[in-house]
């Protein structure tokens, strides 16, 4: 671990944030402002490395760090004489502070969970991880996104967004470690949604109780996010920055500036979850714009401007060094070999772990699931969301028996457009598109997609109850929650999108409907301690939550901790456990960063603290050729690059055959220019004398 590297990251998150945010009307509370500027700066870290790479600045961890202190020096030299430094020592427990350190409380256990659950193994986790540790390498080693070498040969950069290998990148540069970087920043930087959630929430809902309950349900809820290694570890906690800036914008309209600004990394992060924030910006725009019937100018400019900012410092510079198809490539669009749309295709792309769920996937959480997206909410947590639903048409019962007419045919025309839209995109089979199938008899559609026609069709009447009531009511204060019904309907929809032919990644979409799922599940608890109050008063109210958070702990929480502190498989790609135990002896072993060749794969070499130049040219031709060469022409080679040590495994028996290899390693051992260290069934290491 290294103290110097998770103190610099704070004050990189820190310093940009409060840069940042220094023109704005912050918040009041002392801890809230403080804590956002650690998620202003999350999301601005990335984009100022692309700014300078862009402008043919290195990204170097010493330039980032200059940046980020200098407006806060300069803020103290001029205003010392004002500062009261006595609030770091005098915070008041008041309500609302409560909250917040039972919030943090919370995020601690969070954090403690991911954390222990991602270094319970000695070794990075399937095959994305293993990825990420060239593009890491790369821009830790080389301060730029946009040299040659990381377009040909770095996966997650160029032209996928960077915005996440940048980041644990600048992170490395402080330390000889990027198996700690990779594993002990992702979790933290999950584990931060806590915080940024509850003030989104807070903010958005205008109620700190909800808040807290809805932190406690995203750190329970399985579908929210695992520790899993990849782009979407970092864009989906930025949506919560991005939110909670736009909601900031009441107070202040110069607020606009800042979500624009944060909204960048998140854009920039993961092609399926940049657009996914992209969607959830306009569904959240044009439902603000509904409900207040005027157009929110500044809302408008903070999402035009992220969205201008980002295809500035990224996404045109890679359509001028690539090509556009790639870039659409890139977002998950299906472009042909000739650059054209393959039909009906072009947006709908499948995810590795698509399926069609049942009503059990979603009520009966499991402690065996999907690594990178586990799926699944949970009995207490489900029935909050029936509860909020069936509650929001009772609390508005006046106003059903009011409109009941205009009600009825709103809802019967939008269900009518639900139901066409769904009928005519149904395709039934996963991998199917609507030309390769033949045509389905509507009957078929409503049997097999029943629970899905059912739940959009109590969402929307709970929708349409809310819009037209906001229209009749002057003193109607529930436009958060119409809000979060929208994203419900559509989230819960792309999850189940796998037999449609409009999808993005159906599997991947859990963690989003995990988002309003438990906004919604505040606002049933909510709703449940408010009438048990009033029935039996605080008693009846506290045992209510009581019940509430036990059984969300017994049918989530315990479900999801025991997901994320299980034993992960390390990959597809290895040949034997013995191969595996080969690296692992060579990373507890070996001095970090040593040179080490391989014939076959350098992921596991670089992911394992070693080194190996997986961009350069001739290292990789001679991993293609150099196979063949004499013991001594080998030893010649690797001398004149510098390289300390060579692995022969179970993965270069695979490439090359077996008694070709048994042959190479003999002929080391025989000829005395290699020294073996390590050797087992699945690979011998050797130092080059």
């Amino acid at each position: 671990m290294s103290m110097t590297t998770i103190l610099l990251f704070f004050v990189y998150c820190y310093g940009l944030g409060f840069t940042v945010s220094s023109f704005v009307k912050n918040s009041e509370n002392f801890i809230e402002r403080n804590l956002m500027r650690l998620g202003f700066g999350l999301s601005l870290l990335p984009f100022l490395a692309l700014v300078l790479n862009i402008i043919k600045i290195p990204s170097d961890w010493r330039i980032i760090l200059v940046i980020s202190i200098l407006y806060p020096i300069y803020f103290i030299f001029k205003n010392y004489s004002k500062l009261d430094f006595s609030k770091f020592t005098k915070i008041k427990i008041t309500k609302t502070n409560l909250s917040i350190f039972i919030m943090l409380v919370i995020f601690a256990v969070n954090f403690y969970v991911y954390g222990s659950g991602a270094f319970n193994y000695p070794y990075l986790e399937d095959d994305d991880s293993w990825s990420h540790a060239f593009g890491v390498k790369y821009v830790s080693m080389n301060n730029n996104v946009f040299g040659q070498a990381a377009a040909e040969y770095i996966r997650y950069i160029n032209s996928y967004p960077p915005a996440y290998d940048i980041l644990l990148g600048i992170l490395h540069q402080t330390n000889d470690s990027i198996y700690w970087t990779m594993k002990f920043f992702n979790a933290l930087i999950i584990s931060l949604s806590t915080i940024f959630f509850y003030f989104f929430v807070k903010e958005f809902t205008g109620n700190k109780n909800k808040a807290l309950f809805a932190a406690f349900a995203l750190m329970s809820i399985p579908a929210f996010m695992s520790h899993f290694i990849w782009g979407i570890s970092l864009s989906v906690p930025l949506y919560f920055v991005v939110f909670y800036a736009l909601e900031r914008i009441k107070h202040d309209k110069k607020w606009w500036i800042v979500a624009a600004l944060v909204m960048v990394s998140a854009f920039t992060s993961s092609p399926t979850h940049s657009t996914y924030l992209g969607i959830f910006f306009v569904l959240y725009y044009l439902t603000k714009v509904i409900l207040e019937r005027k157009i929110l100018l500044y809302h408008a400019l903070a999402g035009l401007g992220g969205v201008m900012l980002s295809l500035t410092f990224w996404w045109v510079p890679m359509i001028m060094s690539s090509s556009f198809a790639d870039v659409l490539r890139s977002f998950g669009f299906k472009i042909g070999s000739d650059g054209s749309a393959l039909g009906a295709n072009l947006f709908s792309r499948g995810g590795t772990g698509d399926r069609v769920y049942t009503f059990q996937d979603f009520f009966i959480a499991q402690k065996q699931n999907m690594i990178n997206n586990p799926i699944g909410i949970g009995i207490f947590l489900s029935l909050l969301l029936i509860i909020v639903l069936i509650y929001t048409l009772f609390k508005y019962k006046d106003s059903l028996k009011k409109n009941k007419l205009s009600i009825s045919i709103s809802y019967i025309a939008l269900m009518a457009v639900v139901l066409f839209s769904l009928f005519s995109t149904y395709v039934k089979a996963l991998w199917e598109s609507k030309d390769q199938v033949e045509p389905i008899p509507f009957n078929v559609f409503f049997s097999d997609q029943f629970f899905l026609i059912v739940s959009l069709a109590f969402t929307v009447l709970a929708l349409v109850v809310l819009v037209i009531t906001n229209y009749t009511y002057k003193d109607f204060k529930d436009s958060y929650l119409a809000v979060t019904l929208v994203w419900f309907a559509f989230t819960f929809y792309a999850v189940n999108a796998g037999p449609y032919s409009f999808k993005l990644s159906p599997f991947r979409a859990w963690m989003l409907l995990a988002i309003p799922i438990c906004i919604l599940a505040a606002e049933g608890a909510s709703n449940l301690m408010a009438i048990s109050k009033k029935s039996v008063g605080k008693a009846g109210m506290y045992a209510v939550l009581l019940i509430l958070l036990s059984g969300i702990y017994f049918t989530s929480t315990q479900q999801k901790i025991a997901v994320n502190t299980a034993n992960w498989p390390p990959g597809a790609f290895w040949a034997s456990g013995e191969e595996i135990g080969a690296y692992v002896w060579m990373k507890d072993n070996l001095p970090s960063n040593s040179k080490v060749f391989t014939f076959a794969n350098n992921g596991p070499v670089i992911g394992m603290d070693m080194f190996s130049c997986h961009w350069c040219n001739d290292i990789r031709v001679y991993m293609k050729t150099g196979f063949n060469e004499s013991t001594q022409d080998t030893h010649n080679w690797l001398k004149q690059r510098n390289y300390e040590y060579i692995i022969i495994d179970g993965q270069t028996a695979k490439e090359f055959g077996p008694e070709q290899v048994n042959q190479k390693v003999k002929g080391f051992a025989e000829s005395g220019l290699f020294q073996p260290v390590f050797q087992n069934q699945g690979g011998v290491i050797f130092k080059v004398a």
